[in-house]
């Protein structure tokens, strides 16, 4: 049946987000339209009796749909109900989305047109429910590019995942006689492409009869050559297949184990932690994405929670999760937290979860508590009610308006240390009228509390006796007609009080006279006034009042400077360039006079005290600190030689270099402070500085240093003849000027003690495996000139360096330094290259890269050999420096067979040589003779004879006339290579001969 609580532009099929657009007589049409469709259901005798009594009921219900849509505000409500009902009916389609793992929710391809059926809301599209929801309508960004993608499907047509899968089951087809070793997981990209050269060539020219699947291959080898010079797709071409071979298993499983709810992240986990390691978690996370896009199943891939609950109050689903305390469509507190301990809860439970705490009997407790605190606080009982707040705190510190009664108790409170505060400062300056009253006040407002503060209560009562006293002599006075007796009755008050209002009132018609000839003189930053007392000055004390700019405007709230017997006073409180006024009254029985002695203004003038002035490069540094008040310094140049006053122009600055001044003269510097009062400007009489610029040497611009290979150390050497000494530091400083202070040069670097010194130079050491700056500075005093710094880099090399050959590729491994970031491998095809040479071919290698793979590969290619030299690189500051090279070199061709034959005689001798037929040549090679035996290294004997140079093959042969020095032993005689390198491409076979005669 239709509930009271049904959703009116639900019923209407009203979209609530478009109430502007709707008139009342467009409303009013909707209604008649829809209560003729009510009545038409009603009447069917079709439908069962449930739907019939239905439809009756919202043919009853159509008076009040026009009353309320006839009243603006009630059909602003309706419309406002009718928004967060469908925004909270659209979130049940968040659960059946992909969430990806950037926390992006995607529909389900034709999910959401069902789901707008099932609400049963006429004029509500699938735009809006999507908006509502907060769900993109899209497709998962896809793992790879669209040219992976073809040649990865391609590749599956062949049930093979990866490209060297693909080629090794050409290599290893013994029909097509492929030529090609097979590939390996660790194969490189030019392996793969070399192999790739060679098997579309044999699949391109086979028959069909001897590869069967020849047009699926070709269609494969189309497709990869797309991607095959591209070293970028080709890997990521790899990483997708190798992840979806591993991912099998788990996409098998999720197909299987989904039964429409939304699969959690913490079950995808579990699957890549048994299935999937040591593969691209994130290229895996995208492959599952557009498995479960295209399978349609629902899943979760970012890190959030993604589950929801129902609330029980509106039927809609929120998202779940521990931080979820009510519906944000109705408003509905599904979830409390426990007071006592702060467990978050459901608010159904009768007891805490955790602690036990019972919410009836505790929110019973509260409400006592609470008006416990209120009934304290209009009787005035602060302390009752600060112990009622602080206990309904800890029994129940989620209770409303607990915030409320906690600004309540500390506005009291402050207006009760108000109070208390005026009773203490009145009582201390005798002012014990002003005192009484506001213990009054305390007594009407917080009776009880008095008792809490003794002293204050003290105080209150001394006032109030004071004052009942003083009452009780003016009460007197006004019975007395005898002036005198009345006036020392009025004088007794003032004496016991004060303050008291009606004894000042007549006192106040018999003031004192006034002081005359006031006059001050300034000593030492000091004012000391000095004035004549009245004739009249039995019981009189003297007033000062003082005020900046102007007279002081007195009355008797007006604070004064002082109050003192006598006619003298020193005010040592002046502050400079501040123009003061003086008042001095005459007071007694606390009556001033009308009359005042007035002087001023009065002002002093500070002098510049705190100035240092430093030597620096080409002239003095000068600092100061302008005095408190003024509003300027000004400061004036002179010096030994005679020549004429000058002014520096600082400009405010209290930092200033003088450059350009000569060195070793004497400057003398006067500071003046200038203060700028109403009317004019003061200045005061100013100060004197001096100090002598340095008389500085040239700096060391020409230093030069090297190693000492003997014993490790270094020399430097320098033109200058004055005594250098020298700082070095791991960091490179960088100082303006010339001139440092030595404080500072010996905070920043670490002297170097030399080992031995010269008249232009030094020997000393430097810690080993650094990067060192070495300073040279000449030292002038607490000063120094520092030269051109030179940089010593004594940076380790690499250590342990391995190499090996596989597949056409050198396999680097070695150990590295402490510190080094990266290698730098310079490779060429002939002689050794620096690191700074253009023709050279430039590898590097970061550390990260080298510990993720262990290894540095470097493809051969083609070159038989390939030389290279590598560096370690080291970050010094925002510069690379490298270490020493370490020269390796690496031979890929065959090593090719020599075979020779000498024959000799006394006039003539001969050599042979014979080796491959492509050959064209052969390195520099010499004889070697030894008296006895044979000679198994070069250097073993005596040297016959040598090619100088190259020796040129005819189809791998050559016949030689050599000089053998008049020697026919050729049993004692071999052949060698020149330079040892050149065995790695050639071996000799040597002949044997019968040495029985030996």
């Amino acid at each position: 049946m239709a509930s009271k609580t049904d959703d009116y532009c639900q019923l209407l099929g009203l979209n609530p987000f478009n109430e502007s657009k709707y008139t009342i007589e467009a409303i009013n049409k909707k209604i008649d339209s829809m209560e003729v469709k009510w009545a038409n259901e009603f009447r069917n005798k079709q439908n069962d009796g449930g739907m019939r009594f239905k439809y009756h009921k919202l043919m009853d219900r159509a008076p009040d749909m026009r009353r309320v849509m006839a009243d603006p505000l009630l059909r602003k409500t309706a419309f406002e109900e009718g928004r967060k009902n469908l925004e909270g009916m659209c979130q049940r389609l968040r659960m059946d989305c992909i969430i990806l793992s950037d926390g992006t929710y995607i529909l389900q391809p034709g999910s959401a047109e069902p789901f707008i059926k099932k609400l049963r809301w006429d004029g509500i599209d699938k735009k809006l429910v999507l908006k509502l929801a907060n769900i993109s309508d899209g497709t998962v960004p896809k793992p790879v590019s669209e040219k992976v993608l073809n040649a990865f499907t391609n590749i599956r047509t062949v049930d093979a995942y990866t490209p060297s899968e693909m080629l090794n089951a050409l290599i290893n087809n013994p029909d097509l006689e492929i030529r090609c070793e097979p590939l390996s997981e660790a194969s490189s990209l030019s392996q793969i492409r070399n192999a790739f050269e060679l098997c579309e060539k044999r699949v391109n020219s086979v028959r069909q009869d001897i590869l069967l699947d020849q047009d699926s291959y070709i269609s494969v080898l189309r497709s990869l050559k797309l991607i095959i010079n591209s070293d970028d797709e080709m890997n990521d071409l790899i990483k997708y297949g190798r992840c979806n071979r591993a991912l099998e298993p788990v996409m098998d499983m999720m197909e299987r184990e989904y039964t429409g709810h939304q699969l959690s992240r913490k079950y995808i986990d579990e699957l890549l932690n048994i299935h999937v390691r040591g593969h691209d978690q994130d290229m895996c996370i995208s492959i599952l994405q557009a498995f479960c896009f295209k399978k349609k199943i629902a899943a979760n891939f970012s890190q959030m929670d993604s589950s929801m609950i129902r609330c029980p109050s509106c039927n809609n689903m929120v998202p779940g999760g521990s931080s979820t305390m009510f519906c944000p469509f109705c408003g509905n507190n599904f979830k409390t937290v426990c007071p006592q301990c702060g467990t978050p809860q459901m608010s159904s439970n009768i007891n805490c979860v955790k602690c036990g705490f019972n919410f009836k009997e505790g929110e019973a407790l509260a409400q006592n508590l609470a008006l416990s605190f209120r009934m304290d606080i209009q009787k005035g009982n602060l302390s009752k009610a600060e112990k009622d707040l602080t206990q309904l705190k800890s029994t129940y510190s989620t209770y409303q308006g607990i915030e409320a009664m906690d600004l309540q108790l500390r506005q009291e409170l402050g207006t009760f240390g108000t109070l208390k505060t005026m009773v203490a400062e009145n009582h201390k300056s005798s002012r014990f009228y002003s005192a009484k009253s506001a213990g009054d006040t305390i007594m009407e407002n917080y009776p009880s509390e008095l008792q809490n503060h003794p002293d204050i209560k003290q105080k209150y009562e001394e006032s109030l006796e004071r004052v009942q006293r003083a009452d009780l002599m003016c009460q007197q006075a006004e019975g007395v007609e005898d002036k005198n007796e009345m006036l020392s009755l009025y004088v007794s008050a003032i004496e016991e009080c004060p303050d008291y209002p009606s004894a000042r009132n007549v006192l106040k018609q018999y003031p004192p006279a006034g002081p005359v000839d006031p006059y001050g003189k300034i000593e030492n930053q000091r004012l000391l006034i000095k004035f004549e007392a009245p004739l009249d000055n039995k019981g009189v004390t003297f007033v000062v009042y003082r005020e900046k700019n102007s007279l002081p405007n007195v009355t008797d709230d007006t604070k004064p400077l002082a109050e003192i017997p006598g006619t003298e006073y020193l005010d040592k409180s002046l502050e400079p360039g501040v123009e003061y006024y003086y008042s001095v009254y005459s007071k007694r029985w606390g009556i001033l006079s009308r009359e005042a002695a007035h002087f001023g203004p009065v002002m002093i003038l500070a002098e510049v005290e705190k100035v240092n002035i430093e030597q620096i490069d080409g002239g003095l540094r000068i600092m100061y600190e302008k005095p408190q008040g003024a509003a300027r310094v000004r400061i004036w140049r002179a010096d030994d030689s005679g020549g004429a006053n000058m002014e520096i122009p600082v400009n405010g600055q209290t930092v200033y270099d003088d450059i350009g001044l000569k060195g070793g003269l004497k400057y003398h510097y006067l500071f003046v402070a200038e203060y700028e009062t109403r009317n004019k400007v003061e200045r005061s009489q100013g100060v004197i500085f001096s100090e002598a610029p340095l008389d500085a040497p040239k700096p060391v611009r020409d230093m030069g240093i090297s190693w000492n290979k003997a014993d490790g150390t270094y020399t430097a050497r320098w033109s200058t003849n004055k005594p250098v000494s020298l700082f070095c530091s791991e960091k490179k400083y960088t100082i303006q000027g010339n001139m440092v202070k030595m404080e500072d040069i010996r905070a920043w670097m670490k002297e170097i003690k030399p080992v031995q010194e010269y008249n232009d130079g030094a020997r000393f050491f430097l810690p080993d495996g650094t990067v060192q700056f070495i300073y040279p500075i000449i030292q002038m005093g607490a000063m120094g000139i520092k030269g051109t710094e030179v940089m010593v880099a004594n940076l380790k090399p690499f250590r342990d360096v391995e190499k090996n050959i596989t597949n056409k590729d050198c396999i680097l491994t070695m150990n590295w330094p402490d510190n080094a970031v990266s290698a730098k491998l310079v490779i060429s095809t002939t002689d050794v290259k620096d690191f700074n040479d253009p023709t050279a071919e430039i590898m590097t290698i970061s550390r990260e890269e080298y510990e993720e793979d262990k290894l540095i590969r470097i493809p051969m290619g083609k070159s038989p050999k390939k030389c290279i030299n590598m560096f370690a690189v080291y970050k010094i500051g925002t510069e690379s420096v490298y270490s020493r090279g370490i020269v390796i070199d690496i031979y890929n061709a065959e090593c090719k067979k020599v075979r020779y034959k000498m024959e000799a005689s006394k006039k003539a001798a001969s050599l042979e040589l014979s080796t491959d037929a492509e050959a064209g040549s052969l390195p520099a090679i010499s004889i070697t003779r030894v008296e006895t035996g044979i000679p198994l290294k070069k250097e073993d004997g005596e040297i016959l004879w040598s090619s100088d140079g190259e020796v040129d093959l005819k189809d791998g042969k050559c016949k030689l006339s050599i000089d053998l020095r008049g020697h026919t032993d050729i049993q004692h005689m071999r052949v060698f290579f020149v330079n040892e390198e050149d065995y790695n491409l050639f071996r000799f076979i040597h002949p044997l001969y019968d040495r029985r005669r030996d």
